[in-house]
């Protein structure tokens, strides 16, 4: 079965050194603030950061890819993620602010809805497509570790095919 999904083009973002300072100007209705970010000691090669993501209502990110591994922590709103290759970890946040186990998101057309409180890691293998579906903002926390110089998020251009 061949699945259809689109490909990471690079963002023009030329002459940076930094991957916090790499930010998605390019689409409508999410802003990315860095929160904070350093090169850890003990990961040479390697830049930890924290974003704050908001989404307006009804914005959605047709595709996108990471450089490196990130986590995401809904703070409010309501989170939409399609995966469309490879595969996503999500916990949910259960009643007694405890978090449920870890369940394995596959690529397919239905989204998983994450709401406050839930997690989503996410690989530099996953192809996701996020989206705010509600009338209410979307606010939700990113810690990434890329590499140094490289976007903290590159941005789907093209379609292709995958076996």
């Amino acid at each position: 079965m061949t699945k259809t999904f689109m490909f990471a083009g690079l963002l023009a973002l030329t002459g940076m050194t930094s991957p916090a300072s790499a930010q998605d100007a390019g689409v409508k209705g999410v802003t990315r603030t860095i929160l904070g970010s350093g090169q850890p000691v003990a990961a040479s090669g390697l830049e930890l950061s924290l974003r704050r993501v908001v989404f307006a209502p009804g914005a959605k990110i047709p595709g996108e890819v990471h450089s490196g591994m990130q986590v995401i922590y809904v703070l409010s709103g309501r989170l939409s993620l399609r995966v469309l290759g490879g595969s996503a970890v999500v916990r949910k946040a259960l009643p007694d602010g405890s978090m449920g186990p870890p369940m394995e998101v596959k690529a397919g057309p239905n989204p998983v809805i994450l709401s406050p409180g839930d997690t989503a890691l996410e690989n530099e293998t996953l192809v996701l497509a996020p989206s705010n579906p509600s009338k209410e903002p979307l606010v939700i926390l990113a810690g990434s570790l890329m590499p140094v110089g490289k976007p903290q998020s590159v941005q789907i251009t093209e379609p292709v095919s995958i076996p």
